[in-house]
């Protein structure tokens, strides 16, 4: 059991139009082929010319990302900036590396390695809001942000820090997708897709909408203990399955991992709204955090985005919302949340 984790404030850009109005009310994108890509926000309202040239299509999209987040919470200086990336910024490491080949290992351009380094946008966003506390960025492949979560719920438990900006970002390029597809990635159903999500949470509810009470973590487990995990976390909480509003999947119709899913929905009443995210999102090492938006905002709105509904139950008044995604069958994470509005 950790400290739970309350979060005031949630952004997102995605393939969606999900950041204008933080939300996915406005008509869904479908995607082009089998990959989905960023909409880009107008940075011209955020960065001058000059700056825009020094930064990466990374980092812009993340800075802007917590720079919304962090007003959205009436926030200017986080006690703690906590990240998670599967790859952190592909563009730039492609293009350092292309350069160290053409260039026979001479002298060469040092602001693609830079920022190709997976902490360069997690120091972008402390120089911006002139923050000098404690700064981390995980990678862990498909455990990437819930490490970064766990973190912050480890620093609020021994009273270290109050707050903290959590996020995660990943992005896809023409060069690492070819690469993934190669490697089977995409030929079972899953569509390739790239995000950035920031969490703006605090240890006290505040005004809060949602609070994250537990993150559960397996890597390549058998189904019995998945199943006796979530036996153990419920009973922890001392909720069993009738308790759960909402279960929100990490399916990507790639059919080799379904059985996952269903032995957690086959444990759950008729009752219980389902839903999913990544038809809309894509699979990518942080998509959970598309999910953890949209379950953020939900709360917050306190109705459920029908773009996301796989199966509607019966339930008007939402409480309990357990998360449950797995990457590949490597990586697998549950989220117990509860609303507190």
């Amino acid at each position: 059991m950790i400290s739970p984790l309350y979060i005031r404030s949630a952004r997102a850009i995605s393939a969606q139009e999900s950041f204008a109005s933080n939300d996915l009310s406005k008509e869904i994108r479908s995607i082009t082929g089998n990959r989905f890509v960023y909409i880009e926000p107008n940075y011209q309202q955020y960065f001058t010319i000059m700056q825009l040239r020094r930064m990466s299509r990374l980092t812009r999209i993340g800075l802007v990302t917590a720079i919304e987040c962090l007003k959205d919470a009436g926030i200017s200086q986080p006690e703690a900036i906590l990240t998670g990336t599967g790859k952190g910024s592909l563009h730039d490491t492609e293009k350092f590396m292309h350069a160290i080949r053409e260039f026979q290992e001479g002298t060469l351009n040092p602001s693609p390695f830079i920022q190709s380094t997976y902490n360069s946008l997690n120091g972008l966003i402390g120089l911006h809001h002139q923050v000098n506390s404690y700064n981390t960025t995980y990678v862990h492949s498909g455990f990437s942000l819930e490490h970064a979560m766990l973190d912050a719920a480890l620093l609020f438990g021994d009273n270290t820090i109050g707050n903290a900006l959590i996020g995660a970002f990943e992005e896809m390029t023409d060069e690492h997708y070819i690469i993934k597809e190669k490697l089977g990635f995409w030929k079972n159903g899953a569509v390739s897709g790239e995000g950035c999500f920031f969490f703006y949470a605090e240890k006290d509810k505040n005004g809060s909408a949602l609070a994250i009470e537990d993150i559960k973590l397996w890597f390549e487990p058998e189904e019995n203990q998945i199943r006796q995990g979530l036996e153990e976390l419920l009973s922890s909480h001392q909720i069993d399955w009738n308790d759960i509003d909402v279960f929100i999947s990490g399916r990507n119709n790639d059919k080799r991992y379904d059985h996952y899913y269903n032995l957690v929905a086959d444990k759950l009443p008729s009752s219980t709204h389902h839903i999913h995210f990544k038809h809309l999102s894509g699979e990518f090492d942080t998509a959970a955090g598309f999910g953890i938006w949209a379950a953020a905002r939900m709360a917050e709105m306190k109705r459920i985005f029908p773009s996301l509904l796989l199966k509607e139950g019966s339930r008007d008044n939402i409480k309990h919302i357990l998360f449950y995604n797995q990457y590949y069958g490597k990586q697998h994470v549950v989220y117990l949340m509860k609303t507190t509005a």
